[in-house]
């Protein structure tokens, strides 16, 4: 028996209306991560996730370095997913106890990009996707 597959869903603000409609569709017992990379906290809203999943928002103005800017685009949201990946799918593992699907945003992100194919390289069974391949 196949355990459910484990979700990791990850973008901007540009990507809010297509996670939001990915989380309205998965399965009532999914389990899973959602990470999204907003400018401030004004763009947060409720999103309908099933139990099991998270939805942790990443403010860029929140992580603002000593001079004040806000944290570049991309930057926290490839931070996360790649802690994420490291956690829960480490590279010394050869067996994977679930499935993973992963939808990866961000799709003018740099950081996100490189992570993406990153993860690509090594994850060549993985279920990934990403805007721009």
């Amino acid at each position: 028996m196949i355990d459910e597959p484990h979700f990791l869903l990850v973008g901007d603000s540009r990507d809010i209306p297509a996670i939001s409609g990915m989380l309205t569709r998965l399965p009532v017992g999914s389990f899973g991560q959602v990470y999204l990379e907003v400018a401030s906290a004004i763009q947060m809203r409720r999103l309908p996730a099933p139990d099991r999943v998270s939805v942790t928002w990443l403010c860029r103005d929140r992580q603002a370095s000593a001079s004040g800017a806000i944290a570049p685009r991309g930057e926290l949201a490839a931070r996360a997913a790649a802690a994420w990946v490291s956690e829960w799918m480490p590279e010394d593992s050869d067996t994977r106890p679930h499935p993973y699907i992963m939808w990866i945003g961000c799709s003018t992100s740099a950081p996100v990009s490189e992570l993406y194919r990153r993860l690509a390289d090594r994850l060549g069974d993985a279920h990934l996707h990403h805007p721009h391949y």
